[in-house]
């Protein structure tokens, strides 16, 4: 859990304009995290057998620990023509969703990730709900605002 913690701040750690002495430090320490999670992912193989592909999370760090080599390999090769700025990112996307693993052994946070899971179909109706609202809305200030003249304060792009 140590481990996942402060990858998840080194990956955090990422600005834009960064100097190239903290760009070299994540490099570096993407590199040992990515070292560590492979050592790890092997000797949980070795140890489990096929019983390590039937925990979920167990899956999700291989395919995280398998695609990090591929990504960075592909980055290396620029002459592919395969622009791995997109598949980096939602790699880093992926290894910031370890964070998630501590929800497994908290109970309290178990109950509320149970609980924002269960909520998620609700979420969606209820963002439709508001598109529909905002959508509404659109058509009442188009016909309302429509015949609105231009004057000294409003140019072509204030107008409706």
């Amino acid at each position: 859990m140590v481990c996942i913690l402060l990858n998840t701040i080194v990956l955090a750690m990422s600005w834009y304009g960064e100097s190239a002495t903290v760009t070299k430090f994540t490099t570096l320490a993407n590199f040992v995290f990515m070292g560590i999670f492979t050592i790890e992912a092997f000797i949980k193989i070795v140890a489990m057998k096929c019983s390590y592909f039937k925990d979920s999370w167990n899956i999700f760090d291989f395919v995280v620990v398998v695609f990090t080599p591929i990504v960075i390999v592909i980055s290396l090769f620029p002459q592919l023509g395969i622009d791995a700025k997109k598949q980096a990112t939602l790699l880093r996307v992926l290894r910031m969703l370890r964070i998630l693993r501590i929800v497994k052994k908290a109970e309290k946070l178990q109950i509320i990730f149970e609980t924002i899971l269960e909520a998620i179909p609700a979420m969606g109706s209820l963002g439709v709900l508001l598109l529909l609202f905002l959508f509404l809305f659109s058509i009442i200030g188009m016909q309302l605002f429509s015949f609105v003249t231009l004057q000294s304060d409003l140019d072509v792009h204030a107008n409706f």
